[in-house]
């Protein structure tokens, strides 16, 4: 039998039903902070890949590394934090992200192409970290509480969507710096707020473990539901990213202002975010499969105004659509995921399963919109991602059928 450990809580469990730890709203803050970091890193990457390096074709490479190492850091951060524990594992990411911001600012100091992608590298490895903090907030938290923690913990983004531009705005020309130059070493400051954050954060794991026989019998029983959440989130997330890329680039080959499409990707990142202030509540009293279901209409009516008129209203319209269906979606198939592996002694290595598959279909999404719009066009872009959504729909539809009274 694995050690037991419980949550401790003043509060009567009356209260526990409506009222979240405190320690919540910190892995908030957290949040933000790797968020912040993931806009600061987008702004900056191609620019200052594009001044420094000797061939501008190498302009991406920076940030196509940093999603390459999110990919590759993901597996190993979770079995970190399953030996270590999760301030562990997060205190390593932090650390990384100091070296990035170090590395980050003389790679410009010194117009070295090098340290820039070995910069944008430790930023991939604190990714890699931060992203297990919607997991990590469920821990010990009463299964009726945690989709509301997991969802407030992704509403950081809001946080990120509004100070992220402004920083990287701020300082990317200050008088006696380098341009871009700041927005590097900004990093180590975020960094340093990051571990400040993080001394505060639970010391253990705060849940209670089953026998080894219990969790073999746990998976075997919702393997099916743990595959489904791990695909949902997945799917959701490269569906996003493709098509919030090929918005941007199609609006630029409509040769619409820039500050007009920064505008509806600034709505659309807001819409990612801001609805989990109350995913959670929803999760509680519709479920899981519901909230997910509607992600997945919301992408299909999204992919279909793309498809019927190719204006800049439409456009920004179904990006706002676009970045609600993904939090559904993410926030849906994420709490599906950690409520099919509660009181599991392998949680902290499923939920790094799930963490790589997203990575994966993150980066094909980010690297293939460029692609697709020259071979297929916007409508065919559109149209193939109707189907995904069909067909995920589908294997919802048989999810539910085959597990209807285990799902919640």
């Amino acid at each position: 039998m694995k050690k037991t450990q419980k949550f401790h809580s003043t509060s009567s469990p009356e209260s526990l039903s409506i009222r979240l730890p405190s320690y919540v709203y910190l892995y908030f803050f957290c949040q933000s902070i790797n968020l912040m970091t993931a806009v600061i890193s987008v702004a900056v990457a191609a620019v200052v890949g594009n001044k420094i390096s000797s061939n501008p074709l190498y302009a991406t490479v920076p940030y196509g590394v940093q999603f390459l190492f999110i990919f590759l850091g993901t597996y190993p951060a979770s079995l970190l934090m399953k030996k270590y524990g999760r301030k562990v594992g997060f205190t390593t990411g932090a650390v990384f992200l100091l070296f990035a911001g170090l590395t980050g600012y003389f790679s410009i100091v010194e117009s070295s192409f090098s340290l820039l992608v070995i910069s944008h590298g430790f930023i991939g490895l604190f990714t890699a970290c931060a992203n297990f903090y919607r997991y990590a907030v469920t821990d010990g938290l009463p299964e009726s509480l945690q989709p509301k923690a997991l969802s407030l913990v992704v509403a950081g983004g809001i946080i990120a969507g509004i100070l992220g531009p402004t920083m990287s705005s701020q300082l990317q020309d200050i008088s006696g710096f380098p341009q871009f130059s700041l927005c590097y070493a900004s990093l180590m400051v975020l960094a340093f707020i990051n571990l400040a954050i993080i001394y505060f954060l639970p010391d253990a794991n705060v849940t209670s473990f089953e026998t080894e026989e219990d969790h073999k019998n746990n998976i075997l029983k919702n393997r099916d539901i743990v595959f489904a959440s791990i695909c949902i989130a997945a799917c959701g997330y490269g569906l996003m990213n493709l098509l919030m890329i090929q918005s941007s680039l199609k609006m630029d080959h409509m040769h619409i202002k820039f500050e007009d499409v920064a505008f509806a990707i600034q709505w659309h990142v807001v819409a990612m975010f801001f609805p989990s202030f109350f995913t959670g509540i929803l999760i509680s009293r519709l479920g899981h499969i519901a909230v997910i279901v509607s992600g997945f209409v919301l992408f299909i009516i999204s992919f279909s105004i793309n498809i019927y008129d190719i204006s800049y209203n439409n456009i920004a319209l179904s990006l706002i659509l676009l970045g609600v269906g993904w939090n559904f979606t993410y926030v849906g198939g994420s709490s599906m995921l950690t409520s099919s592996l509660a009181n599991s002694s392998e949680k902290q290595r499923w939920q790094g399963v799930g963490d790589t598959a997203i990575a994966i279909f993150a980066t094909i999404g980010a690297m293939s919109p460029s692609f697709l719009l020259n071979d297929i066009g916007w409508k065919g872009s559109n149209i193939i991602s109707i189907v995904m959504c069909i067909v995920s729909l589908f294997g919802i539809m048989l999810l539910k059928i085959k597990h209807g009274h285990e799902l919640k």
